[in-house]
């Protein structure tokens, strides 16, 4: 099977995606899956200072004053605003409410939307992606990578965020890829929808 990244911008094909979700587990299997596995004990709605641990499992640059950040203002992030369905099937307009709340954890300092979403992706693990500096914005969203380096600086811009959301839901309901999701969704049928679409991305 085969999937095409990048929302018909900087589309990409990625063959043989069956093999990539068994490179995840085998390559990823004291990290990457273990985030994907974890089941978080902290509050569904709640951000607390506590949920910054499990993002050291996939590679997250979490440092004590991002931690300070969190702790002081954890409280004004509403995850209750937040659409309670998958990426793929929400609107323009609850997109918008997705990038907001990850932009409000982006004004933070030391928070970036990496580490926002990486956190974020444990509280609604079907609707926000983990936007990783490196893998979205650095290479998914590039049209010079792979010939050039994919850039791991920090994104806190909000349109960026929402353009990263807009992207991601384009290539996993693009009629290209319409067979291949349930295919590799009946393979793995513990991950989201976007959980494919990362542990597929990042080992390509």
């Amino acid at each position: 099977m085969e999937l095409i990244f990048g929302a018909g911008k900087v589309d990409r094909s990625v063959d043989d995606v069956e093999a990539l979700l068994s490179d995840w587990r085998e390559k990823e299997r004291d990290y990457g899956q273990l985030y994907l596995e974890h089941e978080p004990i902290t509050p569904k709605d709640r951000l607390l200072v506590e949920d910054l641990a499990v993002t050291m499992l996939i590679n997250s640059r979490v440092a004590a004053p991002a931690a300070t950040s969190v702790f002081r203002n954890g409280a004004s992030v509403d995850l209750l605003s937040l659409p309670g369905k998958s990426l793929e099937v929400t609107t323009d307009e609850e997109r918008w409410l997705v990038a907001d709340v990850i932009g409000t954890m982006c004004s933070w300092p030391w928070v970036g939307a990496s580490l926002a979403t990486k956190t974020l992706h444990k509280k609604r693990p079907a609707l926000i992606p983990v936007l990783d500096n490196q893998a979205i914005f650095g290479a998914y969203m590039n049209p010079l990578w792979p010939e050039r380096r994919s850039s791991a600086d920090t994104i806190k811009s909000l349109p960026r965020i929402k353009e990263a959301l807009d992207w991601i839901a384009v290539d996993l309901t693009r009629p290209e890829n319409s067979e291949a999701w349930p295919a590799l969704q009946a393979l793995e049928p513990e991950r989201s929808r976007i959980e494919l679409f990362d542990m597929i991305w990042w080992m390509y």
